[in-house]
């Protein structure tokens, strides 16, 4: 007959065992969600091609999730009234740095921060965007990118749920 101490021991390595098994079977449950969520996205680098169907125009975009929305390099932007709605003309480049003006509809308007603080009020226009094989209507607010690299800026608002970056990689979807 096992003494009480002897007992309680058993008991107590049987428990450890149950809960290793359950921790076990725990943690290869969740390897198996986080593989299949994995499965679901897209991988990127820090740089791919965009492209804006509706615009014909494909530029290389610099992926920024600091950023929460994708923004658009545009200049000489002016407000223009169609049929009671607010729209808004403006120009930007295609990936020869050829002249393309564009009207679209505003969406909404909106104040950003860059990294020095400075706040400024920028349009918004909802575009479709295509990255590989997702194609996905964004919101795009509207910046003067002239002296950026890239005319493109795909922030949050397009990548949440659908990507994940590799900042060690690029143009992972192609050239």
């Amino acid at each position: 007959m096992m003494t009480p101490p002897l007992l309680q021991r058993f008991y107590r390595l049987k428990a450890f065992i149950f809960c290793l098994f359950l921790g076990t079977q725990f943690i290869l449950s969740g390897s198996v969600a986080h593989a299949q969520l994995l499965k679901e996205k897209v991988l990127i680098g820090r740089v791919e091609w965009v492209e804006m169907p509706d615009l014909k125009i494909k530029l290389k975009a610099r992926i920024d999730s600091g950023a929460k929305t994708t923004s658009l390099h545009a200049v000489n932007i002016e407000e223009v009234e169609q049929r009671g709605e607010l729209f808004v003309k403006f120009q930007t480049v295609d990936m020869e740095g050829k002249v393309v003006e564009v009207v679209r509809k505003v969406d909404a308007t909106q104040k950003v921060s860059n990294t020095a603080g400075f706040v400024s009020k920028r349009y918004v226009i909802k575009e479709k965007i295509k990255m590989g094989t997702i194609e996905r209507e964004v919101l795009i607010n509207l910046n003067d990118r002239t002296n950026m690299d890239y005319k493109f800026l795909v922030g949050r608002n397009l990548l949440l749920g659908r990507f994940i970056v590799d900042v060690a990689r690029s143009h992972v979807l192609g050239d």
